[in-house]
Order: structure tokens, then sequence, then C-alpha cells
């Protein structure tokens, strides 16, 4: 929790002092933060209904019609993933304090790193479940 003082200064727990600017700075950060988690939440929804659409047509379907369908999901949904990660990038870079640090919340490296290990185990579940429903 903050609590404003006279002089426009805004006091956190820890007892620092932050000015109305830093504090914008920092909501800002953490919206963006925020809004990459759900973009990367919806996108790798999206990219796992391409798994969800074999199981769902089953064999009733013929393959040319199945592997279209999910790859156009996994398209979509690694498309969403790296538009909202080149964003999140774009505003982490941005956004410094006066004295030229980043602010102490996770780094655009770390989001980056995180978005492909999650990028790479989609992909390796997806790929996995296409072989086995198409034996």
């Amino acid at each position: 929790m903050t609590s404003t003082s006279d002089a426009g200064k805004h006091q956190t727990e820890g007892g620092s002092t932050l000015s109305a600017s830093e504090l914008a700075e920092q909501r800002t950060y953490l919206a963006a933060e925020r809004t990459l988690f759900a973009v990367l939440r919806t996108g790798l929804a999206i990219a796992a209904g391409g798994g969800v659409i074999i199981s769902l047509l089953g064999e009733d379907w013929p393959s040319w019609v199945q592997a279209p369908l999910a790859a156009a999901f996994l398209i979509v949904g690694y498309f969403l993933v790296l538009h909202g990660l080149s964003r999140y990038r774009g505003i982490a870079e941005h956004i410094k304090r006066e004295d030229g640090q980043r602010l102490a919340i996770m780094p655009a490296r770390t989001m980056t790193v995180l978005t492909w290990v999650l990028e790479a185990a989609i992909t390796i579940v997806v790929v996995l479940f296409v072989v086995g429903a198409f034996k």
C-alpha cells in the first residue's frame, strides 16, 4: 500500500518514497506485464486448440482437413504470442527510471526466454498429439 504525503510523494510499505511520475512508471510497467501474461495465455490456448481440433474431428474427417485446421490454430496462437512479446519488449525499453536503471521487476529477456520455452513445450505436445492422432 502507498500513502500520499503533502509534497506529492508516495511512501511505499518499505519506507521508500516515490514521486508521482515514478509511481506512474511502475504502474505502466506492471500493466504491460499483466497484459503480456494475458496475451500469452490467450495465444497459447489458441495454439493448443490445434490439438483439440484433431481430437474433435476424430476419424470422421480426413487428415488433409485436420492438419491445415490445426496448423491455422498454431500459427495464429504463435503470432499472437510473438506480437505480444514484441510489444512488451518495446514498452520495457522505454520505461526506465530517471537514473537510467530498469525497474526492478521481470525484465524483457526473462519474459522472452519464458515465452520461447512455453511455445516449444506447446509445439512438442501438439506434434506428439498429431503423430498419435494419425496412427
